[in-house]
C-alpha cells in the first residue's frame, strides 16, 4: 500500500509550474498528506546582478521577498480552490542542488513539462530530466491542467522490479480510475528465423506464443502487486514500446501514464531508459516516473 506523507511541488512561477502545484494539490488532500511548494532564486543569476548592475543586498532581499510573496499567492489560491493550504519555501543557491537538498523528508516530486525557458526544456539536461538522473523519488511531470483526480491511467511494464513500482504507486495515487497495464513484447530472433526460411505460419505461431506468455506475465504481476484487480486491464502488443505506450495514451484518452525509471538493460540502468526518455518528451499528459 503506498502512503505518501509529504509532497513537493516546484515553482518557478510559469503557468506550467502553477498546473503542477494545483495536481500536487489534488493529490495531497486524496493522501492526507503535507504539501509543499518551493521556488529556487538562481544564486548565479542574483550574482551577475550584483557584477553587471550594481544590485546590493537590498535589492536581493526585495527579490526574495517578491519571490515570496508569489508562493503565498498561490498557496491561498490553492487552498481557495482544492481546500488544502501549502507551505512555501524560497531558497537561494543551484536549482538542481536545492531541490535535492528539500527532498529528505519527500515522498514525492511534482513539477511542470515547460518552465519559463521554452528553449533549456527543449535541451537534454531540463530540471525534470536532471532530477530523474539524480534522484530515487517518484517524480510526476505535469502536462494539463489538473481538473479532477486521475480517472485513466496506463501503467506500462517490462517485468522488472521497476515495473512491479510503478503499478504498486499506480494503484496508490489513482484508486478509483481505470489502470491498463501495458506490455509491448518483441519476438526474439524474428529476423533472423525470417531469414533462415522460417514460413510465415511458423512466424504467427511464434509470435502467438510470445504473446501469451507476455500476457500470463502481466496477469501474474497484476495479481502480485494488486490487493483488488477489479479496476485493472491489460494489453499486450507487438512493437516498439515507447511509440505503443503513446499511441495507446491518446487512443484512449488516458491523462496519466506511470513507468518505471530504467528499463532491464545495462545502458538503460546506467541513462534515463531510452523509452521513459522518449515518453517524456512526447507525451500529452502526464508521466510520473518510478524508481524500484
Amino acid at each position: 500500500m503506498i502512503n505518501l506523507k509529504n509532497l513537493l511541488a516546484i515553482t518557478d512561477f510559469s503557468e506550467s509550474a502553477s498546473q503542477a502545484a494545483r495536481r500536487a494539490a489534488l493529490i495531497a488532500l486524496q493522501q492526507n498528506a503535507r504539501f509543499d511548494i518551493l521556488h529556487v532564486m538562481n544564486y548565479s543569476a542574483l550574482l551577475a546582478l550584483q557584477n553587471f548592475f550594481g544590485v546590493g543586498s537590498e535589492s536581493e532581499a526585495r527579490l526574495i521577498a517578491d519571490a515570496r510573496q508569489q508562493l503565498e499567492q498561490l498557496a491561498a489560491e490553492i487552498n481557495a480552490e482544492i481546500g488544502i493550504t501549502p507551505t512555501v519555501q524560497v531558497e537561494v543557491g543551484h536549482v538542481l542542488n536545492e531541490v535535492m537538498s528539500a527532498t529528505d523528508a519527500v515522498d514525492m516530486l511534482v513539477l511542470g513539462a515547460h518552465g519559463t525557458s521554452p528553449l533549456r526544456d527543449l535541451a537534454i539536461g531540463s530540471l525534470a530530466e536532471r532530477l530523474l538522473g539524480k534522484c530515487t523519488l517518484p517524480v510526476l511531470i505535469t502536462h494539463q491542467p489538473p481538473r479532477a483526480a486521475y480517472q485513466r491511467v496506463l501503467v506500462a511494464v517490462d517485468f522488472s522490479t521497476h515495473s512491479r513500482a510503478a503499478l504498486k504507486m499506480a494503484i496508490g495515487i489513482a484508486p478509483e480510475a481505470n489502470i491498463t497495464v501495458a506490455h509491448a513484447f518483441e519476438v526474439p530472433f524474428e529476423g533472423k528465423l525470417m531469414l533462415a526460411g522460417a514460413t510465415e505460419e511458423h512466424l504467427r505461431r511464434y509470435r502467438s506464443e510470445a504473446q501469451q506468455q507476455a500476457l500470463s506475465n502481466v496477469r501474474k504481476m497484476m495479481l502480485e502487486v494488486a490487493e483488488e484487480t477489479k479496476n485493472l486491464s491489460q494489453i499486450v502488443e507487438q512493437g516498439d514500446a515507447s511509440v505503443f505506450i503513446l499511441e495507446h495514451a491518446e487512443d484512449f484518452a488516458i491523462d496519466l501514464i506511470v513507468i518505471g525509471k530504467h528499463g532491464q538493460s545495462l545502458m538503460e540502468e546506467l541513462l534515463l531508459g531510452s523509452v521513459t526518455r522518449h515518453v517524456l518528451a512526447n507525451a500529452k499528459c502526464d508521466v510520473l516516473v518510478v524508481h524500484a
